[in-house]
């Protein structure tokens, strides 16, 4: 029985880990948490403006990896609306553009942000498309 209670409490604190490192509908920033909230957007989306038509930048879904220094801690997933939130400690971390992010040559595209000590740190994420 203790075998058993071990087990699940291992697949419940899993489960709660997984839930925290990736972005879902609603909230993951608690009460009296720190975060990182905010948009990615990518561009050039056209090699030529036309009138009537966006074409400088646009929000975009993707996954996306954290990292703490050199050591991914996190992955979220920016909506259609290029909208995400995270729960993270503060300091300073990394953010970089999963491999089929719609981005030039995404890994070499690390964007450096700063989680504030108290509440949630608001950012837009400007990521290039070689576009041009």
């Amino acid at each position: 029985m203790r075998a058993f209670l071990s087990a699940v409490l291992g697949v419940l604190i899993v489960a709660s880990l997984g839930g925290a490192a990736c972005n879902t509908a609603g909230s993951l920033i608690g009460p009296g948490e720190t975060g990182l909230r905010g948009q990615v957007l990518r561009g050039p989306i056209q090699p030529v403006c036309q009138e009537g038509e966006p074409c400088e930048d646009a929000p975009f879904a993707a996954t996306f990896y954290v990292y703490r220094g050199s050591r991914r801690i996190a992955t979220f997933r920016s909506d259609a609306e290029g909208r995400f939130e995270i729960a993270l400690a503060p300091g300073a971390y990394g953010i970089v553009p999963d491999e089929d992010a719609p981005v030039m040559a995404p890994a070499s595209q690390r964007q450096e942000v700063v989680v504030a000590r108290e509440g949630v740190t608001e950012v837009t994420l400007h990521f290039d498309t070689g576009i041009r």
